[in-house]
């Protein structure tokens, strides 16, 4: 099953490619010196409806071809693998991770699912460092990985790893984005910061996969509740399965194991994550790289895993996202949409 010991797998979906021409380079800044390959999964099967619908899907996925190929002439650990929905490969997935022949192409809210454990299946390493597309790492540590897993091998309860959410503070408090001191998130007596948590995020984590064979087998498979099922009906999604961290989640519950967000050694390694799309962001992403490379950020970001208004005023892509808003954006783009 194992082809290398280490790889990063990035999942890119054809609408990223705004943000993620400006920031593959940086990842592979980042992992190359850590890793043996990087994998990037293509995702090419266009949701119906909703958020991850788009506009532009086709030339999206042609530009996104093009960077990619031009990625690989340069850097010879990239490797580029599109996501295989042919029966057997849908197959081979479901058995390895679900224990059966089935899984559904996307989660209940048209999201990625098959896509997610189809990456992770192709990328062929007992230890994967998995992110989104829109990642952006701090700290510039070159041992993160190797002290992650040396962390996995001392910690038989730990089944991901990720690098620590958003630059640390003096105080090394971290916060959730309501400004709360983040109560899913337990301090561990380490020499580095690090803390536990008992829940996943598909955005990122570095998971021993020869650890989830063992002691985890299969994962569970969460059915959506009602109002979800209705709510994907009327989107046009699947109402088969919860999203990929739902079930995550609850597999790391159900098997008394646990996540840590680890800094590691100095200069230790952070990772932040935009949570809004906006013209400002992407004419301003340049800038925020380098903010975030030289870790030159202000106090109030320090803390918060999710890039904040000290960086970029997020006001406006923050009212257009309130619920009321976005579920009428998403039913008109379902009564809109080709059926």
């Amino acid at each position: 099953m194992f082809e290398s010991r280490t790889a990063a797998q990035i999942n890119v979906y054809p609408m990223d490619v705004r943000h993620w021409k400006v920031l593959l380079p940086h990842q592979i800044r980042v992992w190359e010196p850590m890793v043996e390959r990087i994998v990037v999964t293509v995702d090419v099967h266009r949701s119906r409806s909703g958020r991850y619908r788009g506009t532009h899907f086709e030339e999206n996925l042609v530009t996104l071809r093009a960077i990619l190929a031009e990625m690989r002439s340069r850097y010879p650990q990239l490797v580029v693998s599109e996501v295989d929905y042919s029966d057997e490969a849908r197959r081979a997935v479901a058995r390895y991770f679900f224990g059966g022949d089935a899984i559904s192409i996307k989660a209940w809210d048209g999201g990625p699912f098959y896509s997610y454990f189809y990456g992770l299946y192709s990328a062929r390493a007992r230890y994967i460092v998995h992110f989104d597309s829109d990642m952006l790492f701090g700290g510039g540590s070159r041992r993160w990985l190797s002290e992650a897993i040396t962390l996995m091998e001392q910690r038989p309860d730990v089944l991901l790893v990720n690098p620590f959410p958003g630059p640390p503070r003096v105080d090394g408090r971290v916060y959730n984005d309501a400004g709360i001191e983040d109560p899913t998130a337990e301090r561990e007596p380490m020499a580095c910061l690090a803390y536990r948590l008992r829940h996943a995020s598909t955005r990122i984590f570095t998971i021993d996969m020869e650890r989830f064979e063992r002691k985890l087998g299969a994962l569970p498979r969460l059915p959506p509740t009602a109002w979800q099922r209705l709510k994907s009906r009327l989107l046009g999604n699947p109402p088969e399965t919860r999203e990929a961290e739902v079930n995550l989640s609850h597999a790391l519950v159900k098997f008394g194991m646990c996540r840590i967000d680890y800094l590691g050694s100095a200069p230790g390694l952070w990772s932040l994550h935009p949570p809004y799309r906006s013209e400002d962001f992407y004419s301003r992403l340049p800038e925020i790289l380098r903010t975030v490379e030289t870790g030159n950020v202000p106090e109030g970001q320090r803390g918060f895993y999710d890039l904040n208004d000290s960086i970029i005023d997020w006001s406006k892509p923050r009212a257009a996202s309130r619920w009321h808003r976005r579920y009428w954006r998403l039913l008109r783009d379902r009564l809109l949409s080709p059926s």
